[in-house]
């Protein structure tokens, strides 16, 4: 029993793709499910299956007054024998563990005819980057199927975004053993360059396959970026873009293959396996008018009476309307419903909207029918069938998606949440637009961060709707647009109520405060406090804290700050478990308390933020944790610890290319050194911000002329004009530099070399 459960659960996707997660680290439910955008019930029910049968294991760790269960794989490899009367399945850590592609992402190609020279064509290892085109229905996608079986497969659709596309990126090139775009990405990083790079560094370490199907449907001019970056500089991976139209990308030494139909001995072997007994002279006419072409063959196929007239007027609706009419009312209701669709959607939520309970008989008897396509565990009807199934519409297109809304929203993840937005918005339904915005500020938050485009997207297709605006404010706010988003919160903030309202008194404080104009940040803030007073509603109430505390540390009140934090800890902590917040609450009290010069405590509470930072597998928050430990033990001269600390955080910060705080972790590792006498190593951090501030300009980068001068002066060599460069670097920034050299006389005294700050 156990050799057919594990058989049966290692077929499935999203099992094999926790598997492939897990072999870069250790995680717990709740990240797996940020990831692989699951529901964490979902992915806790499946973790827990995996962990009976042997597969992976799960132990309990204590972070902070929490008991936390984390997972790792238990083995590296799963071995199926086939011995006399019996299966064996072995597992082994010596092994090669190797994730199979998952199966919904790849076409099945079943029953395949001709195409012999574009198969050697495009089995020429010697090929980098390959473009097939041709018109709809020609048989672009099951001939890449069938020679690239074993790539990453992604379907554009026209909602997609560039965020979107390189988040599944990072999870496959994860599973391939290449985690660093995936640790860039969860850490925060947003620089197109960066991601461009690492996608190039990604598919040229593991030698990935990509393939790229429907790009005549891509809007996102990123995404055409990125694909002809790696397409003019890859060397060991494989690009497959298929599309209708010859794609302008301006690749050079790309192979073009324009598709046409199949020929004629071909076009007659499908006609046959479908079993239509033509002879080859009368099927001649046939081919002519079709041109072999596939789907126009399979239609005929299914149309043919023998010696009925085929007329050649608008050959192909022809064909189509010959099958509709002989269908059954289930049948039609089955393309109509499908037709209302613009993505391929999955047996579950056909179920859901197909409002009879024989979805799988009329399912079957359309896919043999040649009408209806499955692409792994999707069924879509193709875009031609689409487009003469919508000339004549005979469902309630409203009533419909309404339901397919229901079933996305019942999914819990935020791609399922996109598009039920955007479905919402194509029905122009206010009311339930208005529900899923409160579920973002409610569920999916990170949308903000990670799916901005995505969401800007289906935003600005409602641009005057009180609440889009508000959340465009969101995204404009995150990206650092602070009077974009301020002037679209004050124009929309007397048309919200409820949550919604309370939502954009405290973006409207927050922006103020980023703006530095306290006094109207006050205003709102007293605005939000009413809200918050007259609610039982948690989150608002959290808000309001949030607030209140960088209110009152730009105040210069840190007794108040600190109050109102260990509020907000409060307040999570009665909430659906939220641990990156509880975490960056936790190092936010403890750079209260080191700012009061209370760097004991402000350890403890770093501490326990790591804590929880590595039982909920949040890197980006381990390694913040990291640097807010360096300079904490460095406050006290612990220079040892710092270094130590600060070493993980530069490790990890150039890894994912999150420049800002790698220079930040240097300076207090770079310090560090000097106190500890080893200028050496400090020579080396210090020309490493200086490189960073080259590229980056960041101001603290340049700090690092003077850390390089003085470990100089340590090591007996004049550092006098190295301490000069600094200064002038750093001259439109007084404070910076002031504060620099308050840090720097923590670990040296300038009489040890003469008065090297001297004018």
């Amino acid at each position: 029993m156990k050799v057919t459960s594990i058989i049966r659960t290692l077929s499935n996707e999203t099992n094999l793709q926790i598997l492939s997660i897990l072999r870069s680290g250790t995680f717990n439910p709740r990240e797996l499910a940020r990831i692989l955008q699951k529901d964490e019930s979902d992915i806790s029910r499946r973790l827990r299956l995996l962990e009976r049968l042997g597969i992976v294991e799960g132990r309990w760790i204590r972070a902070g007054n929490k008991n936390i269960k984390v997972y790792s794989l238990k083995v590296e490899e799963v071995r199926i024998s086939f011995e006399p009367g019996e299966v064996v399945i072995q597992t082994s850590r010596n092994g090669r563990y190797e994730v199979p592609i998952p199966e919904s992402k790849i076409p099945k190609v079943e029953n395949f005819f001709g195409r012999e020279d574009e198969i050697r064509l495009l089995s020429s290892p010697e090929k980098r980057v390959i473009v097939i085109y041709g018109i709809a229905g020609i048989g672009k996608t099951a001939l890449a199927a069938r020679v690239f079986g074993d790539a990453f497969w992604y379907q554009v659709n026209e909602a997609d975004s560039f965020d979107y596309f390189i988040w599944q990126i990072g999870l496959f090139l994860n599973s391939a053993g290449y985690s660093t775009l995936l640790e860039y990405l969860r850490g925060g990083g947003r620089e197109e360059r960066d991601i461009l790079e690492l996608v190039l560094d990604g598919i040229e370490s593991t030698g990935m396959k990509l393939v790229v199907d429907d790009l005549h449907k891509c809007t996102d001019e990123k995404i055409l970026r990125l694909l002809a970056f790696i397409a003019g500089r890859m060397e060991h991976g494989l690009l497959v873009i298929l599309s209708r139209e010859k794609p302008r990308l301006g690749i050079v030494d790309a192979t073009y293959i324009r598709l046409k139909g199949l020929d004629l001995k071909s076009a007659y072997s499908l006609i046959k396996s479908r079993g239509v007994k033509i002879d080859l002279t009368d099927f001649v006419d046939i081919y002519q008018l079709t041109m072999g072409h596939p789907l126009a063959l399979n239609l005929f196929a299914e149309a043919y009476i023998e010696k009925n007239e085929i007329r050649p007027e608008k050959f192909f609706d022809f064909l189509f309307w010959e099958v509709y009419q002989a269908l059954n009312r289930d049948e039609r209701l089955m393309l109509q419903l499908l037709g209302l669709f613009d993505e391929p959607v999955e047996y579950g939520a056909i179920k859901h909207v197909y409002p009879k309970k024989n979805a799988f008989v009329v399912l079957y008897s359309l896919l043999n029918k040649g009408l209806v396509e499955k692409r792994g565990e999707l069924y879509f009807l193709h875009d031609l069938l689409r487009n003469i199934v919508k000339e004549t519409p005979e469902v309630d297109e409203r009533e419909y998606c309404s339901r397919y809304i229901d079933y996305l929203i019942e999914k819990r993840n935020i791609k399922d949440f996109l598009r039920a937005l955007r479905y919402a918005v194509r029905l122009k339904d206010r009311d339930k637009f208005r529900g899923l915005i409160e579920l973002r500020l409610r569920r999916f938050k990170r949308i903000i961060q990670d799916f901005p485009d995505a969401y800007m997207k289906v935003l600005l297709q409602l641009e005057n709707d009180p609440y889009a605006r508000k959340e465009l404010g969101h995204i404009y706010f995150q990206r650092g647009f602070f009077e974009k988003a301020l002037r679209l919160w004050l124009e929309v903030e007397d048309r919200l109520e409820g949550i919604h309202r309370a939502d954009v008194m405290s973006s409207l404080a927050d922006v103020y405060m980023e703006l530095e104009n306290f006094e109207e940040a006050e205003k709102y803030l007293r605005e939000l406090e009413k809200i918050a007073d007259e609610s039982e509603d948690l989150e608002i109430k959290l808000w309001y804290h949030v607030e209140l505390t960088k209110f009152k540390y730009y105040m210069d009140d840190p007794e108040g700050a600190l109050e109102s934090a260990f509020k907000e800890l409060e307040i999570i902590r009665r909430m659906e478990p939220y641990p990156e917040l509880e975490s960056l609450v936790l190092l936010h009290i403890g750079d209260i308390y080191l700012g009061m010069e209370k760097p004991e405590e402000s350890l403890k509470y770093y501490h326990h933020a790591l804590e929880i930072a590595r039982a909920y597998s949040l890197p980006f928050m381990e390694h913040l944790a990291h640097g807010e430990l360096s300079t904490a033990h460095f406050t006290v001269g612990d220079y040892k610890q710092a270094v130590e600390h600060a070493g993980k955080a530069v490790e990890y910060y150039l890894r994912v290319r999150n420049y800002r705080r790698a220079v930040d972790a240097l300076a207090y590792r770079c310090l560090s050194y000097i106190g500890l006498n080893l200028p050496d190593r400090g020579e080396k951090d210090a020309e490493e911000m200086i490189k960073i501030a080259q590229s980056t300009d960041y101001p603290l980068g340049w700090a690092g002329y003077i850390f390089l001068g003085v470990a100089k002066s340590l090591k007996g060599e004049d550092g006098v004009e190295y301490l000069r460069r600094g200064k002038e670097k750093l001259k439109k920034h007084p404070w910076l530099y002031d504060a620099v050299l308050k840090e720097l006389a923590r670990v040296y005294k300038a009489a040890e070399a003469g008065d090297l700050f001297a004018e």
